[in-house]
């Protein structure tokens, strides 16, 4: 019996992802949370559905990482883009993205620094210039990042995600609590992410610089930022509460 439903459930993930995959990464790419991407699908689609497709996909598209950045985020990445000819025939075409395509799509600075050996992607380990934030030497925090972001462009830059903290649930009171001081569609898209022990890396995104910057002021977030480019890596001390 097991067989017939490990086969009914490829089948019905494969129907899902031909209905309604390219529609689900489209609006995971333009910023939408899982809530907004199920109500606004037109094929009926479960929440766990619809949530592995855009899992797959954050990952694919390394918006999110399971180890600390490293050099293959300079490798290309092969996908399979699917095509129609004029007469509804569907094919799937085998395509790269490179380093260059990367930085076109996530604004990524320019890189005439570096030299045409690297920008081929021959990287060796990353040898990290490691730091701790300090807001009497570095300022605003959310202001450090963003600076350090701009230089490196958001493909390049990331900040690690404590299962612990990112994790939401009514058996998580505690993180719940903490991220009262975000605002509803900021709560929506962490509650939408599968938080995977001990942390994820999440791209240094808009939307997450704001995240990061309410959680830290409020004396809840720690972690390690990476910002890839410029080979630094900054830890995050949480911040300590006034007396």
């Amino acid at each position: 019996m097991e067989e017939p439903d490990v086969f009914r459930s490829a089948l019905s993930n494969f129907a899902t992802d031909v209905a309604c995959g390219g529609a689900i990464r489209h609006l995971t790419d333009i910023g939408y949370t899982l809530e907004q991407i199920v109500a606004r699908l037109d094929y009926p689609v479960s929440r766990e559905k619809a949530q592995r497709i855009m899992m797959e996909y954050l990952y694919q598209s390394r918006a999110l990482l399971r180890c600390e950045p490293s050099q293959t985020l300079f490798e290309g990445q092969t996908q399979f883009v699917q095509e129609q000819d004029a007469y509804g025939r569907r094919t799937l075409r085998k395509t790269t993205i490179d380093q260059k395509s990367q930085n076109n799509m996530t604004g990524a600075t320019d890189l005439t620094w570096m030299s045409q050996e690297k920008k081929a992607g021959k990287f060796g380990d990353l040898l990290w210039r490691e730091s701790v934030y300090d807001f009497r030497r570095d300022g605003k925090l959310t202001e450090l990042l963003h600076k350090k972001s701009m230089e490196n462009g958001a493909a390049y830059s990331y900040l690690s995600c404590d299962y612990a903290l990112f994790h939401t649930g009514t058996e998580k009171p505690a993180a719940d609590q903490a991220l009262s001081v975000l605002n509803n569609r900021q709560r929506e898209y962490l509650s939408g992410i599968r938080w995977e022990k001990p942390a994820l890396y999440h791209r240094l995104d808009q939307r997450m610089l704001e995240i990061v910057g309410k959680l830290y002021e409020a004396g809840v977030y720690g972690g390690v930022c990476f910002f890839v480019l410029r080979r630094e890596k900054i830890t995050v001390p949480v911040k300590p509460a006034r007396n």
